[in-house]
């Protein structure tokens, strides 16, 4: 298990899950969140800079548990492989590391964290609650070995989990 992330670099650059509602609600007083869809019409458009609704340094984007939802459980793992994925892919290709990509999820308790096989799921609401994703791969292309967990740095909470660079 790598080391906790107890600062805000996960704001600048990297992919990034948070599910803290605090840490969020702070985020986007400065800003918006996007949809999920609006992130891959950008990706359509080849990312017009300025049609990208940054806060600071961030492109938040609300919506990817609602469309893992919405999807059964086989659907939802190969869309996030196949279709996420490249997306998440060429936007950090855009961003050069000089952007953060941050997935606004509602619930941590849906991520599911398999210590011993260092990799992340999330477990699935709707008509195949329970089941579980290995969205982790997904999001972050089987570099789930090398995320690490956003903690805050007031009581070490849980808020999120961090990669700096998907390959």
């Amino acid at each position: 298990m790598n080391p906790a992330l107890k600062d805000d670099v996960w704001k600048r650059k990297g992919i990034s899950v948070i599910w803290d509602n605090e840490t969020l609600s702070d985020l986007v007083k400065n800003g918006e969140s996007i949809s999920l869809r609006h992130f891959f019409e950008l990706y359509d458009s080849g990312w017009p800079e300025d049609e990208i609704p940054f806060i600071g340094d961030t492109l938040l984007v609300a919506g990817l548990d609602a469309a893992l939802d919405a999807l059964g459980v086989e659907d939802a793992e190969s869309w996030v492989k196949q279709e996420t994925y490249k997306r998440i892919y060429d936007f950090q290709s855009f961003a050069e590391g000089q952007f953060a990509l941050v997935f606004w999820m509602t619930d941590q308790h849906r991520w599911i964290e398999h210590m011993s096989e260092n990799r992340y799921t999330w477990r699935c609401d709707g008509k195949d609650r329970g089941k579980e994703i290995d969205l982790g791969s997904g999001i972050w292309n089987g570099a789930q070995k090398s995320l690490r967990r956003i903690e805050s740095n007031s009581d070490s909470t849980w808020i999120g989990l961090y990669l700096d660079r998907i390959s």
